[in-house]
Formats: C-alpha cells, sequence, structure tokens
C-alpha cells in the first residue's frame, strides 16, 4: 500500500524496492486535484456571473463594492471577491462530486442553518430600526467561519483555507459591518 506524505507519494517498508502499478484510486485523487485547481483558475467574477442567476449576480457586485469602500484600495477588494468565488466554487465541487463523509454532510447541515440564520439577521437589521448587533453578527459570522474550516479541513489546500480566513475577515469585521448599517454611504449601496 501507499500513503500520501505532504503532496507525494511514499512506498511502505515491505514495498521498497517493488515496482508498483498506480492504483485507480491514485488517478482518481489526481483528476479530483485537477479539476479542483480549474475551477479555482476560473472562479472570477466575470465567469462565475455567467452561471448564476440575476439576484446572486447583483449580491456579488454589491458585496464588491462594499468592499471597495472597505478597504478604500481596490486591490484587496478584488481579492476578496475572488477568495469567496473560490472558496464557493471549491465547496461546491466537494459536495457534487460526493467528496464528503457523513460528519462533514452534517457539518454542511449546520453551515446551511447558519448561513440561512445570517442571511435572515442581516435583512432583518436592514427593514427593523435600531435592531443592528455588530456583536452577535460577528459572533454568528466566526461560527460560519469555523464551520466552513471544518468542512473543507481534509479536502482543501492550506492556500484555499487562508482564502476563507481572508473572506471572513471582511464578514466578521464589526466596523465593516457597524458601517454597513450605520454610514449612509454604505446604506446606498448595501
Amino acid at each position: 500500500y501507499q500513503r500520501r506524505v505532504h503532496g507525494s507519494f511514499e512506498m511502505s517498508s515491505d514495498e521498497e524496492g517493488e515496482d508498483t502499478v498506480p492504483q485507480q484510486g491514485m488517478s482518481h485523487s489526481l483528476g479530483m486535484r485537477m479539476q479542483k485547481k480549474l475551477l479555482g483558475m476560473t472562479a472570477k467574477k466575470s465567469v462565475v456571473k455567467a452561471f448564476i442567476d440575476e439576484n446572486s449576480g447583483e449580491l456579488l457586485d454589491h458585496l464588491h463594492e462594499v468592499a471597495k469602500m472597505f478597504y478604500v484600495d481596490s486591490k484587496p477588494a478584488k481579492k476578496f471577491v475572488k477568495d469567496l468565488l473560490k472558496v464557493i466554487v471549491k465547496i461546491g465541487f466537494l459536495y457534487n462530486k460526493q467528496q464528503l463523509n457523513d460528519d462533514e454532510l452534517k457539518t454542511g447541515t449546520s453551515l446551511q442553518s447558519k448561513l440561512k440564520m445570517a442571511i435572515l439577521t442581516i435583512i432583518s437589521y436592514h427593514d427593523v430600526a435600531f435592531t443592528f448587533d455588530a456583536a452577535f453578527l460577528t459572533s454568528l459570522f466566526e461560527n460560519i467561519r469555523e464551520l466552513v474550516q471544518k468542512l473543507i479541513a481534509r479536502h482543501l489546500t492550506d492556500k484555499s483555507k487562508e482564502r476563507v480566513e481572508n473572506v471572513f475577515r471582511f464578514f466578521g469585521n464589526a466596523d465593516m459591518l457597524t458601517n454597513l448599517y450605520n454610514n449612509p454611504a454604505y446604506k446606498a449601496v448595501f
């Protein structure tokens, strides 16, 4: 048998010196890694918008505008959007290719529930004056970040995990959230 060590394959001590035939699992794993890499390379706003509905595209545009306002510079805002798209595409890929085990599927269900709660909370804060609670929303986004990291832990690279951190540095930033609900310039965009 072979075991994977830091991105390469190492032969067990009982196979050293023997010729081995690549197993189907190895080629399948390589194929999956190549597909994830290709998806990551094509996860650009313009490409993704061609595949999503109009409302999601508008939301993506609004998030990009808010990020540009918050970061002042467009470079970190573009990186945030790019990282967000790559994370979403890769999680979708893992789910569609049935790469998640039962525990990860349970984590995914919890993640969906928390995301729904966050969306409903954001809408409620927008619709009902003086209800905004930055600490609650920041905590909720921290819980979501932890669930995403748990979901991708055994599937994605450290670079992808850092993308998750970048996305949640934005979403979980209390100053950004406060601006979103209290600053008229942000309100006009969102």
